[in-house]
């Protein structure tokens, strides 16, 4: 199911029910993401936000301790935090746009020949996306520490979809503005 992506207040999300969704949101500090994160959960769980609590997991990170069903994952870079909530395992990533150069020894062989082959000004981009692929993939498994980053293989599909595989296969929407690139990750269903 594909995720539904909001920007800007909690109040204004029109959500269908179903689907995972994505939130960036201002946040100066964790106590600060924690309670937007609190806050989403409720909002789709239809709760009180005094209902939710949140807790980690042995790898630090973050999970629904209640109620039961529900899922988040958290990024955050910059003065925005990305928060993920579905009733199904979730992970995000954000990372700022910059032009620094692609760390080739984070990519697959066949990454890396993928890359190299675009317009070398777009190369630096291309390889931010495959990272918070990457990322968000690792924080789907559950330890991301314990991943080389090259030993996980993504397939760019078009502007908006891909695929990582490392202990399972997820799919993953991202979006790219001109401040951040930021994906979301949610298992892919077995055919």
């Amino acid at each position: 199911m594909t995720p539904q992506w909001h920007d800007g207040p909690l109040a204004a999300l029109d959500w269908n029910g179903e689907a995972p969704v994505v939130w960036r949101a201002a946040a100066d500090d964790a106590a600060a993401r924690r309670d937007l994160a609190q806050a989403l959960v409720a909002r789709l769980a239809r709760r009180r936000v005094e209902e939710v609590r949140l807790a980690r997991t042995a790898a630090g990170a973050p999970r629904v301790a209640g109620p039961p069903g529900w899922y988040i994952g958290l990024s955050h870079r910059g003065a925005h935090c990305l928060i993920g909530a579905a009733t199904r395992p979730i992970a995000v990533d954000r990372e700022l746009v910059d032009d620094a150069p692609p760390l080739w020894d984070m990519l697959t062989d066949r990454e890396g020949r993928t890359v190299r082959r675009l317009d070398p000004l777009v190369q630096p981009r291309a390889w931010l996306r495959r990272w918070t692929i990457k990322e968000a993939h690792a924080k789907l498994v559950g330890e991301p520490r314990r991943i080389a980053p090259e030993t996980i293989e993504t397939e760019v599909i078009d502007p908006v979809h891909a695929t990582a595989r490392y202990e399972g296969v997820s799919r993953c929407w991202t979006r790219d503005d001109a401040e951040a690139i930021e994906t979301v990750a949610l298992w892919q269903a077995a055919a």
